[in-house]
């Protein structure tokens, strides 16, 4: 009761739709006993129920808009029985949908005033088009072309008009002064034509197949207007479905976009932090060296201290410029030759043999008194060797261990790279080559930008090798890298087993 007094303007005009649109429905069933043929009416209106089962909902962003041909059946009816008749039809047309929509009797409690106010709507607006209509026919004679158009023609855009005006009317009335009527006509002009087109043939074609044919006509020309209906709903329903799945991937590609640009700041947060320590290092040991110039005899570790920050940097940015070249060309670009892969992981190694000392980590090296040739970029090599090595190194604390291990195995290089550090835990492992990633855990442990891994795979990956990962949490990691080998030395390659004219040895490394 409280929501009737709520909404009385609206109960009130709900009422008298509901009453208008059931006295002409009982008008047309008082003309029943009239109707010749009672056949033809009956099956006219069996085929509009059935054929509001083809009712199209095109959904727009603020509401629905159906298209059935219901209606165009029921409208067939004005000529030939009367608009008591086609109000009957109309009537039944809405229960039919009410049907399909409810499923259950439980629903119908809180929804009988759509019920309602839809079946008294449909059966006025249909009942005015056709009085509109039979005015216009006995106005111009059925003799005529224009005769025989315009009342169809201008009953479907009364019927049309009329049912908008009083749908726009009780929402007004519901939704309050929130609603625009004339905004709301403007955004649904677009469908009038098409109601308008399939009220006005439908029907017309409809009423003169029976006033030809008898109730043939009624089968064969009904089944074209359902077919077509039908046709046009699984358009639609395709439709829709496509723009649906284009609507998710477009979710997800800004789902992506966003998580790649949370992933960005952070990495520009990170970037930030990290090339800052450097900095401030080299600004702070370039004071006290231009304040201070004899102090360099007393702490000559501090000119190790600003190579170190120097080569920090570099690193750093030449991560940003790799990350760089992989958006632009999906690779890294190469310059390959044939080289002992030996050499390169001695020279590398005697870079990094000051870190792993400033940790007392136990350094070890084996293979290197294996000649094995690879064709590849050698300065890339390097890259890997050094990445590998030296995330190793930033990863084990202080008293652990890291040992390189170089195997040839059939046609590939296996380069091995194991420690006793922190580990990884097993669900950070699938992402630990991801641009950006860094394993949580670790952040607190060592400065780093996550791009690391990430272009070492790439280099790897750019070589036609591949790298895996194995580690378990608080006992260490273990990397391998498998890259191609070169079956055999080339003709005029020097001397493998000569480096700067004497016999190479296996170096013991150990930064113990």
């Amino acid at each position: 009761m409280n929501k009737i007094r709520f909404h009385q303007p609206y109960f009130l005009y709900l009422l008298v739709i509901t009453f208008v649109g059931l006295a002409l429905v009982a008008v047309g069933l008082f003309q029943f006993p009239g109707f010749q043929p009672k056949s033809a009416f009956l099956l006219i209106l069996a085929l509009a129920a059935f054929s509001e089962l083809t009712t199209t909902i095109v959904s727009t962003p603020e509401r629905g808009i159906g298209f059935e041909v219901g209606t165009a059946v029921s409208m067939a009816l004005i000529p030939l029985f009367g608009p008591g008749a086609a109000a009957v039809s109309a009537a039944v047309c809405t229960l039919v949908v009410w049907f399909i929509k409810i499923g259950n009797r439980t629903a119908w409690r809180g929804n009988w005033e759509p019920l309602a106010f839809n079946a008294g709507m449909h059966s006025i607006a249909i009942y005015a088009a056709g009085l509109v209509f039979i005015y216009f026919q006995t106005l111009l004679g059925t003799d005529t072309l224009y005769g025989q158009m315009v009342p169809w023609i201008v009953a479907a855009v009364l019927y049309d008009q009329l049912n908008f005006a009083m749908l726009t009317t009780i929402i007004c009335l519901k939704q309050g002064p929130r609603v625009n009527p004339l905004a709301m006509w403007q955004e649904n002009l677009w469908a009038a034509p098409i109601n308008i087109m399939i009220l006005a043939v439908g029907g017309g074609t409809l009423a003169l197949a029976v006033e030809q044919f008898g109730v043939v006509g009624i089968i064969i020309f009904f089944m074209p207007i359902v077919l077509s209906a039908y046709a046009f709903r699984l358009y639609v329903s395709q439709m829709q479905a496509h723009m649906n799945n284009l609507e998710s991937i477009v979710a997800q590609r800004t789902e992506e976009l966003q998580k790649a640009m949370q992933e960005k700041d952070s990495f520009l947060a990170v970037l930030t932090h990290d090339m800052k320590s450097p900095l401030t290092s080299i600004h702070m040991y370039a004071t006290m060296l231009k304040e201070y110039p004899q102090i360099i005899q007393q702490k000559p570790h501090m000119i190790d201290a600003v190579l170190h920050s120097q080569e920090t940097l570099t690193d750093i940015v030449n991560n940003i410029l790799d990350l760089e070249k992989l958006k632009a060309a999906g690779q890294m670009p190469l310059e390959k030759t044939d080289f002992d892969f030996a050499l390169v992981a001695e020279k590398v190694l005697s870079m990094v043999l000051v870190q792993a000392e400033s940790k007392a980590i136990d350094l070890t090296v084996s293979g290197l008194d294996r000649h094995t040739f690879v064709h590849a970029d050698q300065n890339q090599m390097e890259r890997i060797l050094n990445n590998l090595i030296t995330n190793a190194i930033k990863y084990t604390p202080i008293n652990g261990r890291v040992s390189i291990t170089l195997t040839p195995q059939d046609n590939q290089l296996v380069l091995q790279v194991q420690d006793s550090g922190f580990g990884i835990p097993a669900d950070e492992l699938p992402h630990v080559f991801d641009r950006f990633h860094r394993v949580v855990s670790h952040r607190k442990l060592a400065p780093g930008t996550g791009l690391g891994l990430a272009i070492t795979k790439a280099l790897v990956e750019a070589h036609d090798g591949h790298i895996e990962v194995t580690s378990e949490e608080g006992k260490g990691s273990c990397f391998t890298a498998y890259l191609p080998v070169v079956p055999q030395p080339l003709p005029n390659q020097p001397n493998p087993s000569k480096h700067n004219g004497a016999q190479r040895q296996q170096p013991a490394v150990n930064a113990a």
